[in-house]
């Protein structure tokens, strides 16, 4: 692969004596959507948390964009042009909805970016029913909206890469079947994602390539339509037993 937007050599992420992430690699090409897939406490989250800077990584190298960004806190990592939406949405439960969508875009707001209203329509457009409850506080919203506030508040960063941790999460299947499309047309519109998903089946459904996680390691990747016919997968992820 040819520059890629982010490059990830040897990843190590530890909680004290506890390895969570044991030398980990993965790479996203420009304008690429990727996933990892894996069971729970496979080290996906750790690597994303570390990825974005939000955790220091115990070992490896991590590149975005050509640039080294392995020891960077995540409000530079955003800066730079990553945005993460988290596992479990992390919205600003007693601010407005229209509050979380400008402090996704802070530092834009700060240098007086006068586009930023014009993406928080755009996101609006992207999402209806944030519109209806602009004014609203984001915990009173349903799992499924807080996700779209989520998702709307990292594009207001106006990202280069997008990581989407975990984005089924306690969410229904009619939420899913509307928020995977969604992405899938965001990357046809040259988004770069990095996507960390335990429902493989959506996953690979919507992505180009797929890295498979367990134990803190990938065990093996692919295309991700030869990984959805793929022996291991389909009996560890996707329910076939033999």
């Amino acid at each position: 692969m040819s520059d890629p937007i982010l490059s990830v050599s040897g990843l190590k992420v530890s909680y004290g004596p506890i390895t969570a992430v044991a030398g980990v690699d993965i790479e996203v090409g420009r304008g690429e959507f990727v996933g990892v897939i894996g069971s729970n406490g496979a080290g996906k989250s750790s690597a994303m948390r570390a990825i974005s800077g939000v955790l220091a990584p115990a070992g490896g190298a991590i590149r975005f964009d050509g640039a080294d960004v392995t020891r960077r806190k995540s409000h530079e990592m955003v800066a730079l042009g990553l945005a993460m939406v988290p596992e479990g949405r992390m919205i600003f439960g007693d601010q407005t909805v229209r509050e979380n969508l400008l402090l996704g875009g802070f530092s834009r707001v700060m240098r007086s970016d006068p586009e930023v209203e014009d993406d928080i329509e755009r996101a609006l457009e992207l999402f209806p029913r944030l519109r209806e409850r602009l004014g609203q506080m984001a915990g009173s919203l349903s799992g499924g909206e807080q996700q779209m506030l989520a998702i709307a508040r990292g594009l207001i960063s106006r990202p280069k890469l997008l990581v989407v941790d975990e984005l089924s999460l306690g969410l229904a299947p009619k939420i899913l079947d509307l928020l995977f499309p969604i992405l899938a047309d965001l990357n046809a519109k040259g988004l770069s994602i990095l996507l960390v998903e335990q429902m493989a089946s959506y996953a690979l459904a919507v992505t180009q390539r797929t890295y498979v996680m367990e134990n803190g390691r990938v065990l093996f990747s692919g295309p991700s339509a030869e990984l959805a016919e793929d022996d291991r997968v389909l009996d560890a992820y996707l329910g076939r037993k033999h």
